[in-house]
């Protein structure tokens, strides 16, 4: 009697992966201030934010998110930069207490204006 056992590899590898381009872009601007611990400041409840056209310092055209103003709003926590819209050309959260880490590969291509300034961003910028 004769066994054979064989392996496959099946696995798709995007399997698992998101597709940011398929979230809307009121997940992904809630995945962006999720480590914020007082993002109550931009959304209101942070329970339940309200929509991002009443979000304060972000501006819209053509239903998309353009633009992200929150100098000085004294943010703390972490930003994830790595969820921002692809529509985003200019994003300015200076002067706060935000963390976190850059990938710069993983920011928009249409991005035009990042100033991250006068925060607590640790980690090398990749």
């Amino acid at each position: 009697m004769r066994f054979e056992l064989l392996f496959f590899n099946t696995v798709d590898p995007s399997l698992g992966r998101v597709d940011k381009e398929s979230l809307p872009q009121q997940a992904l601007m809630e995945m962006v201030i999720d480590g914020v611990k007082n993002k109550d400041e931009i959304c209101g409840d942070a329970n339940e934010p309200k929509d991002i056209k009443e979000w304060k310092g972000v501006g819209i055209e053509g239903g998309e998110v353009v633009e992200i103003a929150w100098r000085q709003f004294r943010l703390r926590g972490a930003l994830h930069l790595e969820w921002l819209p692809s529509s985003v050309r200019k994003a300015l959260v200076s002067w706060n207490k935000l963390t976190g880490t850059l990938d710069c590969a993983s920011l928009p291509t249409s991005l035009e204006k990042l100033d991250i300034g006068c925060n607590a961003f640790t980690g090398l910028i990749g």
